[in-house]
């Protein structure tokens, strides 16, 4: 499970060098994810590390993003079935981005929602790690701040996730900080 989320980490940034070159914009983030429904009934809080690239179109106002993620949460206390368990979900989705305003402009907020694939992991004390690989969507909206005179933006975005896992819709809501660098 670390490999796949390291090297869906690793491919993003690589791709991001060649990316910047061509206009593209690239951007790496973390922050919190939030369990909700049946998920918030098993699991607390845990955090999320992503990475993304960023093609836009030439009107600038829609792009499409290759999106790269790892998340870990671990039991709520109390919760029911295995005791100490930890959850991690490594995904990548390809979304669609439509950006509200100017390209220049200092602030810019825009909306975002995709699909891709999340692999799921489940591991506890005493037994043998679990996992599985789902098809995931998700959908949220945030905002980018120019960062001083270059095209540097640092970013806020929080999205609502889901991926079922044997009859359990895993939805979450990670909310992300971070810096977006490239052309555009």
């Amino acid at each position: 499970m670390k490999r796949i989320g390291s090297a869906l980490v690793g491919a993003v940034l690589l791709g991001a060098t060649t990316a910047a070159a061509q206009g593209v914009r690239y951007g790496v983030g973390a922050g919190l994810l939030l369990p909700v429904g049946d998920y918030h009934s098993i699991d607390k809080p845990g955090w999320i590390v992503g990475a993304d690239i960023t093609y836009w179109f030439a009107a600038a106002s829609v792009a499409i993003r290759a999106d790269g993620s790892y998340s870990r949460t671990t039991q709520k206390q109390g919760a029911c079935c295995l005791s100490d368990h930890t959850i991690a979900i490594a995904g990548g989705l390809v979304d669609v981005v439509y950006a509200f305003g100017e390209t220049a402009d200092q602030l810019r907020p825009y909306l975002v929602a995709g699909v891709g694939l999340y692999n799921w992991r489940l591991s506890a004390p005493g037994f043998i790690p679990s996992s599985v690989t789902r098809v995931g969507y998700g959908g949220g909206a945030g905002v980018a701040y120019k960062v001083g005179r270059g095209s540097t933006r640092f970013f806020l975005e929080a999205k609502v996730t889901n991926v079922a896992v044997n009859g359990v819709y895993y939805v979450s809501i990670p909310i992300r900080v971070g810096l977006r660098f490239g052309k555009k």
